[in-house]
């Protein structure tokens, strides 16, 4: 069975918000106060600014070339089975760590609220997400949109209080001004902050979903990345501005138990594991998209289906079972949040500069190729400053291969071919 176009503009930018924020809103603004001070917000605009160049890519990829494979299908198009292949790899090598992260992010937020161990929260979260894709796509859709409001506004709600607490009159400064900064601090936190820009790559596989691609897929993307930044920048304002008193990964905790003593902390652990579950409601929906499409195109073992409702349900669990064994990993200490954040960062990092290559090639417009072009230099300039190591990324493509030159016999369910 195909999947179900149920997808409006709001909807899509409901689902969309949900993929985004999460982790990146959560915990990384008080991470980059500890690693640049009065220089985070600016680390967090230089972030944003690089990003605006890959978002395009996507938009002008997932508007005219819509699929449930989303990054892994533009390399397909552009590059054959091989790219394919290795570029999917890549991509479920992020999830791996990124989920685990977004999900322990709000387990650190209810163990800060209720205590106990964020490893059990971020299970019971991440089971959370999974169980609600029995419901049909319309109705987790639906579901995903209400949440996506009751977020913002209590987004918005928990800035105002946070930057009502400051006392501004102190003559205390809160941001460093442009002459006072220093290239190497503003770089240092990049990699961490670049992961909360993430996301927009897997709605690039929700385009298949649209009732109108061309027109409501753009324009989703567009409202979506809008409305995150505004969250980010004010939520990093905030954290830069208020004495944080507990961990860093749950700065905002601090807000309300400043503003109306300790049970503003379980307010708080509330709204994060809600946050944190439509995030990872919004990633197992893309993510399991994307399993679906490797099954459908031949390269995986086993043949998945979709339900009679339109889910790719046996994708769904098989996300969930792998999600549950690494946040164990983390209980057992063979890995920590800020590593999980940087190695996702970095295959995401990898992957645009792959969807510009793409778009380089098969598009002839004009400012289409301004915009690869733009990304793909973008993307090696990076990876020079950060120095980040590619041994992860490499081996991950090598296991493409390998896994393509396995099933290079296997029939394919479904051919795409680029429009014209």
């Amino acid at each position: 069975m195909a999947l179900k176009q149920s997808l409006t503009t709001l909807k899509g930018a409901g689902l969309m918000l949900n993929i985004v924020i999460g982790a990146g809103l959560l915990a990384l603004p008080g991470m980059v106060v500890r690693e640049a001070g009065l220089q985070a917000i600016w680390a967090w605009g230089l972030c944003a600014l690089v990003s605006v160049p890959l978002l395009l890519v996507f938009i002008i990829m997932g508007m005219r070339f819509p699929d449930a494979g989303g990054i892994t299908h533009f390399a397909k198009l552009a590059f054959g089975r091989k790219a394919y292949a290795m570029a999917s790899v890549i991509l479920l090598g992020t999830f791996p760590f990124g989920m685990p992260a977004i999900a322990l992010t709000g387990g650190h937020y209810l163990a800060e609220a209720f205590g106990g161990t964020p490893t059990l929260y971020a299970a019971g979260l991440i089971v959370a997400a999974a169980a609600s894709h029995i419901l049909s796509t319309e109705m987790a859709a639906r579901l995903s949109a209400a949440i996506a409001s009751i977020v913002l506004v209590s987004l918005l709600g928990l800035m105002v209080v946070g930057l009502a607490t400051v006392d501004w009159s102190a003559g205390t400064r809160h941001v460093a001004s442009i002459a006072e900064l220093d290239g190497r601090i503003v770089l240092a936190p990049f990699m961490m902050i670049f992961f909360a820009f993430t996301g927009w790559e897997l709605a690039a596989g929700l385009s298949e979903e649209f009732k109108n691609p061309a027109r409501d897929f753009p324009r989703a993307m567009f409202l979506s990345f809008v409305a995150a930044c505004i969250l980010y920048f004010g939520m990093a304002l905030t954290a830069q501005s208020i004495v944080i008193t507990g961990s860093y990964e749950a700065a905002f905790s601090s807000i309300l138990a400043h503003a109306v003593g300790e049970k503003g902390r379980i307010v708080v652990g509330l709204l994060a594991a809600t946050i944190i579950y439509a995030n990872l409601l919004g990633c197992i929906w893309a993510v399991s998209r994307m399993v679906y499409a490797l099954s459908r195109e031949g390269l995986l073992p086993i043949r998945l289906q979709t339900t009679a409702k339109g889910v790719p349900l046996s994708s769904v669990l098989i996300i969930c079972l792998l999600l549950l064994c690494v946040v164990g990993a983390d209980a057992a200490g063979l890995i920590h949040l800020g590593l999980m954040l940087e190695l996702a960062a970095q295959n995401f990092l990898l992957l645009y500069g792959l969807s510009g290559l793409a778009l380089l090639k098969l598009s002839r417009r004009v400012f289409d190729r301004l915009a690869a072009l733009l990304t793909v230099g973008l993307v090696l300039v990076l990876m020079v400053v950060q120095g980040q190591s590619l041994f992860y990324p490499l081996g991950l493509a090598l296991a493409g291969i390998v896994l393509e030159r396995l099933n290079s016999g296997r029939p394919i369910l479904r051919q795409t071919m680029p429009a014209e």
